[in-house]
């Protein structure tokens, strides 16, 4: 667990601190719909606009893989992070308000609400940690209402908080749960046959 977070950290730290890394890899909608550059769709995630920011995501990271570990494998956990981040990409592309993008807080919000799924379904004190992180993460998706304004300028960060990528990012999280358990019900109904 502590390699995956380790890796995570350090994929982060090269396109936040390596300045060709950063330049290319974060998410301009122009570059992407009009240049073509759609690999900026999956780097996008990893790119952080300072320090700050990066240190931020990475101990929300940090702390949802360690809290997902609890009833899941690092293989899935990476796998919804990454579904996500590339679902809150697609979504910002239909959002013409948000020109450019960076950082993980779209995919950690996927992670996180299908983390809390995933502990919903795990035995003892595991179950309440699933129904605190799912209220959490619905909570604040819900009081950022981000369909009113998908942007919205912080001061203390200096930058815009794109609120449609954390929407982006549950939703996509909820979706993936969501499949995880058709299949497994399919999966599971078929081998009685």
């Amino acid at each position: 667990m502590l390699a995956t977070i380790a890796g995570v950290a350090g994929l982060a730290a090269l396109f936040t601190f390596v300045p060709w890394l950063y330049a290319h890899g974060l998410y301009l909608r122009d570059a992407v719909r009009l240049d073509g550059q759609w690999w900026r769709v999956a780097t996008a995630m990893w790119v952080h606009l300072d320090w700050r920011h990066y240190l931020a995501d990475m101990a929300a990271a940090a702390g949802l893989l360690l809290l997902a570990g609890r009833a899941t494998r690092i293989r899935e956990m990476l796998a919804i992070l990454v579904i996500s981040g590339l679902a809150v990409q697609v979504a910002l592309l239909n959002i013409p308000s948000v020109g450019w993008y960076g950082g993980l807080s779209g995919a950690l919000h996927g992670l996180a609400l299908w983390a809390g799924l995933r502990l919903l379904q795990a035995p003892g004190f595991s179950r309440v940690i699933g129904v605190i992180t799912c209220v959490v993460v619905i909570g604040k998706v819900w009081t950022e209402q981000s369909w009113l304004a998908a942007l919205v300028f912080d001061p203390s960060w200096g930058f815009g908080i794109v609120r449609a990528a954390h929407a982006a990012g549950a939703i996509a999280g909820l979706a993936c749960w969501v499949l995880q358990e058709w299949w497994r019900t399919r999966r599971g109904n078929g081998a009685g046959r």
